[in-house]
This record gives C-alpha cells, sequence and structure tokens, in this order.
C-alpha cells in the first residue's frame, strides 16, 4: 500500500507566515502615509468624509442651502486641530461681518449695484481695520451673496450663513479629531524635515556659486520661496505646540532651539549668498577650494541626517566630520597667512571672512541641533 505524506507546512508556520506578510503591508502602508503623497491622500480622504457628513447633516436639519455647509467643512479643513480651528473661526468672523453687513445694506439701499460696492467696501476694509485680514474677503463675499441672493427677508439669510458656516466648521473640528487625527508636534516634525531638505538644497547652490561663479538665480529663489513658506508654516505649528496641541509626551517633543537655530542657519546662508552676488574675484575661495569643498558636502549631509532624524523621532545623532572640516579649513587659512605675505584686496579679504564665518556658524549651529536630538534641555547661544 502506498503511504502519502503530508507535504503541507505546520499551521503554526502557516500562521506565522501570514502575520509576518501582513505586518509588512501595514509597515509599508505606514510607510507610503508619511510621504508627501500619502499626506495629501489622507487629507483628501479627510475633506471627502467632511463633505458627505456635512450634507447628510444638512438635509436631516432640512436646511435650505446645505452647499454652504459642505463649503465651509471643506474649506477649513487644515493638517492639525489647531489650524483648523484658527481657519474656521477666520471664516466665522468674516461671514459673520458679511452678513451683518449685506442685511443693513440691503434693508437700508435694496438690491442694486450702488448698495453691492458700498457693503463689499465697507466689509473687507472693517475686516482689515479690526486685524482680521484672513476674514476679509470671506467677509466680503457673504455680504454679496446677502444682497443679491436672498430671498425674503435678508436678515434671515444673513442669520442662515453663519449656522451653515458654524455647522460646517463643527463637522470639519469632528472629522480633524477622529478620522487620521494629526498633532501638531508630528506636523511640526515632517515641517522641519522639509525645511531642512530645502536649506540644503539653497546652501548647495551659494557653495556652488562661490566656488564656480556661476550662481543659479531663478532656481535658488524658487527654493526661498519655499523656505519662507516652511518657516511662516513652522511658527503656526510652535504656536500649537507650546499650546498643548500634541499628543507627543514632552521629553519626547522637539526642542524649542530648533526654531531659533534654523532661523540663524536661514540668515547665515542668506548672508553667504550676498557675499556670492558681490564677489569679485576668487583668491581665497581658489586657494582653499579643497578645505571648503569638503566642509561643504560635511554640512550638506549633515542637514540631511537631521532631516531625516527628526522626522524618525531618532534621540541621538553625531556630526564629528563637520568639526574636522572646519578645523581644516580654519589650519589652512591660517598656513596662507603666515606663509604668503602679500596685499591681498581688502574687499575680497573681508568678503571671504565674511562668507567663511557665515558657513561655518552654519556648521556650528547643525551641531547644536544634533545635541538636542539626546538632550531635552539646551540653553540658546548667539
Amino acid at each position: 500500500m502506498v503511504k502519502f505524506h503530508n507535504t503541507l507546512p505546520p499551521q503554526d508556520s502557516q500562521t506565522t507566515n501570514q502575520n509576518g506578510g501582513r505586518q509588512i503591508s501595514i509597515t509599508a502602508l505606514k510607510t507610503w502615509a508619511a510621504t508627501p503623497i500619502g499626506l495629501q491622500a489622507k487629507m483628501s480622504l479627510k475633506m471627502a468624509i467632511a463633505a458627505v457628513i456635512s450634507l447628510l447633516v444638512a438635509q436631516w436639519l432640512q436646511m435650505k442651502y446645505p452647499v454652504y455647509v459642505v463649503i465651509a467643512a471643506i474649506i477649513v479643513m487644515s493638517s492639525t486641530q489647531g489650524s483648523t480651528l484658527i481657519l474656521g473661526s477666520q471664516r466665522l468672523i468674516g461671514t459673520g461681518i458679511g452678513a451683518i453687513a449685506g442685511a443693513i445694506f440691503t434693508v437700508t439701499l435694496g438690491t442694486n449695484p450702488w448698495s453691492l460696492g458700498i457693503s463689499v467696501f465697507l466689509t473687507i476694509f472693517l475686516a482689515y481695520y479690526w486685524k482680521f485680514s484672513d476674514a476679509a474677503k470671506i467677509a466680503g463675499y457673504v455680504s454679496e451673496l446677502v444682497i443679491l441672493t436672498h430671498d425674503q427677508s435678508p436678515w434671515l439669510y444673513a442669520w442662515g450663513r453663519c449656522l451653515e458656516t458654524l455647522l460646517g466648521i463643527g463637522i470639519a473640528l469632528l472629522i480633524n479629531n477622529f478620522v487620521f487625527p494629526a498633532c501638531a508636534g508630528v506636523e511640526l516634525r515632517y515641517c522641519l524635515s522639509q525645511t531642512l531638505i530645502s536649506l540644503e538644497q539653497f546652501y548647495g547652490l551659494v557653495v556652488d556659486g562661490a566656488l564656480t561663479e556661476n550662481y543659479e538665480h531663478p532656481k535658488a529663489d524658487t527654493i526661498k520661496a519655499t523656505i519662507l513658506n516652511s518657516l511662516q508654516k513652522m511658527q503656526e505649528l510652535w504656536k500649537e505646540v507650546r499650546q498643548g496641541q500634541t499628543r507627543e509626551p514632552p521629553d519626547k517633543q522637539v526642542n524649542e532651539a530648533w526654531e531659533f537655530l534654523l532661523g540663524r542657519i536661514w540668515e547665515h546662508i542668506l548672508t553667504m549668498e550676498h557675499t556670492v552676488l558681490v564677489q569679485q574675484e576668487d583668491i581665497f575661495w581658489q586657494m582653499l577650494l579643497p578645505q571648503l569643498t569638503q566642509l561643504a558636502q560635511e554640512t550638506r549631509s549633515a542637514m540631511l541626517a537631521l532631516a531625516d532624524a527628526v522626522k524618525s523621532h531618532e534621540s541621538h545623532l553625531f556630526l564629528p566630520k563637520i568639526e574636522v572640516a572646519l578645523t581644516n579649513v580654519s589650519d589652512q587659512f591660517n598656513h596662507l597667512s603666515s606663509t604668503q605675505h602679500k596685499d591681498y584686496p581688502i574687499n575680497e579679504l573681508l568678503r571671504f571672512f565674511t562668507f567663511f564665518n557665515a558657513m561655518e556658524e552654519v556648521g556650528r549651529k547643525l551641531q547644536r541641533m544634533a545635541d538636542t536630538l539626546s538632550n531635552s534641555e539646551f540653553v540658546i547661544g548667539k
């Protein structure tokens, strides 16, 4: 009789393989979700969910214009709860100003071009005057709606727009809190990482311009605009973190010294750019070309390493090669100064000193940023 052997793997082995494959898939999905495309996909999905729920709730409440609930929910939706609340409050303020002004001018002047023009002008002007700059256009838009599209009572129409806006903002806040909730701390780490990457690109263009006398202005201007936007967003995220709108424990949060240090690095690179733009001769740049190139390479590597470290919550990062590169440049410069007695142009000498000092300070600031990854207490220096 032929005996059949069971060639199937044990049940425990099959379960282990399935669990392992599932874990790999989950890890890959989480990694993709942290990429720029993944973040955009999550934000798009949150807005879609907010739009659907807004419509259903507005229909259930038998609101006459559910479209305004949907519009408010989509427009105020942002990456974090704090930023959504800020956008929502600005929209609600603008809606209130515009609704009241529109109703007043409709009752007093009627529905005509004069009423529309005066109302839009005053609502936008008053919003700016009262320091509600982000609400100014919304105020003008809502006043126009009240004047041109009210059906019976302009006051009831204006009240309806305020209620619909308030409902849409509330739905956006709820969705942001329960669907892919992103705390300000996580968003801040991602923003810091992207800023460091942009600074590395800008730094590379400036150094290449100094060493090759070929500075790419259009590309540099584009990167500078990106950095400015990132720095502005970082300021808002820092405020949210200080207000406690983060799920990270205090000892796991990014050290506040990073805000100062990144700003100083940005200023130092701008100083380097200025010296490149007014550079007339390249005496010192060429004599110290190997050392400057080494320092630039180590600095750019350090920026990218810090960008990865802050995003991945690393607690230890050491940058010894920057110190070596800084020492090599200083030693070589001192050696040239002591062995070559020449009357170098004073303007060019000052430009090089300015460039090198800024270049050195960038490296020093990066070292301090690396120190804060493993040290929760840090004293900001000049």
